[in-house]
């Protein structure tokens, strides 16, 4: 309907209104309502976002040449966990290898032993060895007590199973006479009776072990025990005040007399109140020995020419001062004194 060589031009189109129509204002934006003590957050920074971080970190070789992209993406990684946060906690083993040393034992059903061990590491422990008793059992020659043993354990609920078993020190001379065998019995009691079960234990374990080579080193045992009884005291944080009165302080005189009083820890001089001499009265060339025993090494100890009494004064003393410290006197005592007096 246009001709030739006619244009289209853009014309203003007006919309129509309906009658008694009103311009209505746009509403103003509401603000958001924050809850109370809300604070702006700044918007994080993209230049060390995760994905940018990461990007850069590939863009690098890989080694010393980009130590700006690596330490950032570890930075970025470390700044997502929650803080606290540690990772996973390791798991403990189940099974484990440690030397040991038998303190007690006692059978268990038909074919099993339950073992009372010492360890370095783990202190006391109790093991059960699962068919140790029968003659085709490959463990059973090994579990004995006197000898110091690598031991593979297996941790179990009520006690810890052993499976295999290695001999690392075997005191075979130990065996041979009966004082000495069972001086090794009241020693091993005395460690049992010190110790709380899985608390570490070293130097308790090395003072066993070492009391156990004088043994089989042919000391005589008796100096064993009173050296053992001296340094698991000093062990055990009792150890004997020989040196000074126990009630005054004062350094004990050679011309005086002297008591033995366990309760009290030690020596009680003449001058000081207490029970009376004649029960609890101490020599003065036993003190001396108590003495040596503190301060004196195994070697020179086992060199001491010492008169029988004082020896037996000696072995009394220490006795009731450990028997006192342990809150009891050891059972093995009674066989041991029975050895020694020939009536076994």
């Amino acid at each position: 309907m246009f001709g030739a060589g006619s244009t289209i031009g853009l014309l203003p189109v007006t919309v129509a209104r309906p009658t008694g129509s009103r311009d209505v204002p746009s509403p103003d934006p509401v603000p958001f309502a924050r809850p109370t003590g809300h604070r702006d957050v700044p918007s994080p920074d993209p230049s060390r976002s995760p994905a940018r971080a990461r990007r850069r970190f590939d863009a690098g070789t890989g080694d010393a040449t980009a130590p700006a992209s690596m330490h950032s993406f570890v930075s970025t990684r470390a700044a997502d966990q929650p803080r606290g946060w540690y990772g996973p906690a390791m798991p403990v083993p189940r099974r484990y290898t440690t030397d040991a040393i038998v303190l007690s034992r006692f059978d268990l059903g038909e074919a099993d032993r339950v073992l009372t061990l010492i360890t370095p590491g783990a202190g006391k422990l109790k093991a059960i060895a699962k068919g140790v008793r029968r003659p085709t059992s490959r463990l059973g020659g090994s579990l004995e007590p006197f000898a110091e043993l690598q031991i593979a354990l297996a941790r179990g609920r009520t006690f810890d199973v052993v499976t295999e078993v290695r001999v690392g020190h075997a005191w075979l001379h130990l065996r041979d006479a009966l004082e000495p065998a069972a001086t090794a019995w009241y020693l091993a009691e005395l460690a049992d009776r010190s110790l709380e079960e899985r608390h570490a234990a070293e130097p308790l374990y090395a003072l066993l072990r070492r009391a156990y080579e004088l043994l089989d080193a042919g000391m005589a045992p008796g100096r064993v025990a009173r050296w053992y009884e001296m340094h698991l005291a000093d062990e055990l944080g009792v150890r004997p005040e020989v040196d000074r009165c126990v009630e005054c302080d004062r350094v004990l005189e050679a011309d005086e007399t002297f008591r033995w009083v366990p309760p009290l820890g030690g020596v009680l001089c003449g001058r000081c109140a207490g029970p009376p001499a004649a029960r609890t009265g101490l020599s003065l060339e036993a003190l001396k020995v108590l003495k040596a025993y503190q301060r004196l090494d195994v070697e020179a100890l086992a060199a001491l020419r010492l008169p029988p009494d004082v020896e037996r004064e000696v072995e009394s003393a220490m006795r009731e001062f450990i028997g006192y410290a342990l809150e009891r006197t050891a059972r093995s005592l009674a066989f041991l004194d029975e050895v020694r007096s020939g009536t076994t």
